[in-house]
């Protein structure tokens, strides 16, 4: 704190500077990003990276806006079994033409893995996906947060830093001690 109190600028744009590093470093996965696009029947697995999918089932549903075409995947990393994930296609009475694609994510510090029902056929159960691993995406977030709080370190007025650059008399720092080990 007495650092950015003495050079709140100069800290604060290390700290903005930061920031923009870590979102590169976010930005650079998207080389290493894996995506595999395959149709897929029921018991029928495919392995993206460290991620196994394996398409379970199709459903079919309806409440009173709309019919939702669900792909039900079982997906393990490593062979530990993390769940199952539900991408769709949502089809509204209105706009039948128009459908919506539900995204099915498991996000992770590391990476995001994405699942994403392309086409379907209802009569035999198959299911067209497309399967990606997008590695280091939540660092370009992470980065910008960075950024944020350097930005409004260096917006700051210079009141806020004053108790940090005043001086602490000598002997309230032997006091202060006293009381805090006494506690």
């Amino acid at each position: 704190v007495g650092l950015f109190g003495r050079s709140r600028r100069r800290y604060a744009g290390y700290t903005v500077h930061l920031g923009i590093v870590v979102m590169f470093f976010g930005f650079a996965g998207e080389g290493f990003k894996q995506e595999l696009a395959l149709n897929m029947t029921p018991g029928q697995q495919a392995t993206v990276g460290a991620y196994t999918v394996r398409h379970d089932a199709l459903r079919v549903t309806a409440d009173a806006q709309k019919q939702m075409i669900t792909g039900h995947v079982t997906v393990s990393k490593d062979g530990a079994e993390l769940g199952t994930m539900t991408p769709a296609k949502w089809f509204y009475n209105k706009r039948e033409q128009e459908p919506t694609t539900e995204v099915a994510i498991r996000r992770a510090f590391a990476e995001d893995f994405y699942v994403v029902l392309g086409g379907f056929e209802v009569a035999d159960q198959s299911a067209f996906y497309t399967i990606t691993v997008n590695p280091l995406v939540n660092w370009v977030w992470l980065g910008l947060g960075i950024m944020v709080i350097g930005s409004i370190i260096s917006m700051l007025p210079e009141s806020m830093f004053a108790v940090a650059m005043s001086r602490v008399p000598a002997g309230a720092a032997t006091t202060t001690m006293l009381v805090l080990l006494l506690l």
